[in-house]
């Protein structure tokens, strides 16, 4: 599987090297998924969808939560 090779190449450091900064990969995971929920609101939020949702920030962090497990599962090391 794509998700599988990817996991093992990259993910399978504890720390990722941009340049000279190590950081680790668990950082990117939340960024990846944090990054997914704010698309995700801002197109709930384009089709007027979040006149629905009764606390917006409590959902959009949710979805981070979600996002960021869900990333993280697919690629676990």
């Amino acid at each position: 599987m794509f998700f599988m090779a990817i996991g093992e190449t990259i993910f399978n450091h504890p720390e990722l090297r941009f340049y000279d900064l190590l950081f680790p990969w668990i950082m990117a995971i939340g960024v990846l998924g944090f990054v997914t929920a704010w698309l995700v609101i801002s197109i709930l939020e384009w089709t007027d969808l979040t006149r629905y949702i009764w606390h917006l920030p409590l959902a959009f962090l949710a979805l981070v939560v979600l996002f960021g497990s869900l990333i993280g599962i697919a690629l676990l090391p």
